[in-house]
């Protein structure tokens, strides 16, 4: 693309998820014409998701993967949308780590000094978290962490792009897409879960993975920090919680199911509280066999790009690999070999 002020044509965006919208409000920012589409599907990963982000991986305890590069520009990203779309949806906050076991207790001590690991521990506690959990096995405390309060950030974006005239709430057909195209527009689709009736995109294969969460009402439970036990717990204010979550591969149904009951089960097990549920919701969310993000332009359709397949760390991952795609289409900056969306048709061409 040329410089905003020289760029004749419009950015369209097909999806107003968590990746459609933080795309097109950074286009916006920087002056270029954005509109954008949305079906209104209720269930998207983004419109029920946690929005926690989280810099370490509890499996074996790593920093989790590009998370040195993805938290400066979580910070800057969302700060900056913030002042941008005048609304409170970002929320730093430590998280509370409850060992499950005296392995999970060993390895948070074995590896709590690594240099990896290290700058993400705050070795103080600052939680009296005996009082709040049960935790035989103890627990840590992780930094950088937090929580974006996604449905909020959706809403305002949503309203942000009605006040300038740039969002419209509809489907959009294939031969509308091809019209766009020939007039010289750009595509950009981010249709998370369900994608678009074409085969521009046959070779990503983008499948999903249903997740439950509940709202419950905990009144006495700390607001200071999250924690994770299994599940997790997010404060939200005025002694609500949002409570998950659950993962069930190639699920259809997309409705609330009594799979969630071990959401419940485990906050009863590990939390001191009573608690009551206030809403239970499922959506789907976007993934890739290798669970990294798929972006990049089409091969034969040159002003037709794809950013998708963000799944549960869309939170963390969607700033960072927006402005990568951006330097990529403004500066012609190659995109990443990790997530570019080719990477699946040169495994099939292998293959």
């Amino acid at each position: 693309m040329r410089s905003p002020d020289e760029e004749k044509s419009v950015i369209r965006i097909i999806g107003q998820g968590l990746a459609g919208s933080t795309l097109g409000l950074l286009l916006h920012d920087l002056g270029y014409k954005v509109f954008i589409y949305d079906n209104g599907y209720k269930t998207s990963s983004s419109s029920i998701a946690a929005g926690m982000w989280n810099p370490l991986s509890f499996v074996n305890l790593k920093r989790s993967w590009m998370a040195a590069r993805l938290l400066p520009e979580l910070d800057t990203t969302y700060n900056r949308l913030e002042e941008m779309l005048g609304v409170s949806f970002f929320h730093p906050m430590p998280l509370l780590r409850i060992f499950p076991d005296a392995g999970a207790a060993n390895l948070w001590e074995e590896k709590s000094l690594h240099p990896e690991v290290q700058p993400y521990i705050d070795p103080l506690q600052p939680v009296d978290a005996e009082h709040h959990f049960y935790q035989p096995f103890g627990s840590g405390f992780v930094k950088e962490a937090g929580w974006l309060n996604v449905p909020v950030y959706l809403d305002a974006a949503r309203a942000f792009f009605l006040s300038v005239n740039s969002y419209e709430e509809r489907d959009i057909q294939s031969d509308e897409l091809l019209v766009w195209l020939e007039q010289g527009d750009l595509v950009l689709q981010c249709t998370g879960w369900k994608p678009m009736h074409n085969s521009y995109w046959m070779d990503v294969p983008i499948h999903t993975s249903k997740g439950q969460i509940f709202t419950l009402r905990m009144d006495s439970l700390t607001t200071e920090c999250m924690s994770s036990f299994g599940k997790f717990l997010i404060p939200m204010g005025n002694g609500l919680h949002r409570a998950g979550s659950t993962y069930e591969h190639g699920a259809l149904d997309i409705l609330p199911s009594s799979v969630a009951d071990e959401i419940l089960d485990d906050i009863a097990k590990s939390v001191k509280h009573p608690f009551s549920v206030i809403d239970h919701s499922a959506g789907f969310r976007p993934t890739t066999i290798d669970r990294l993000p798929v972006l990049g332009m089409h091969s034969e359709q040159m002003r037709l790009g794809i950013f998708n397949g963000f799944g549960s760390r869309g939170v963390l991952l969607v700033p960072f690999f927006a402005k990568h795609l951006i330097e990529h289409l403004t500066k012609g900056t190659p995109i990443m070999k990790e997530v570019i969306w080719t990477r699946f048709r040169e495994r099939r061409r292998k293959g």
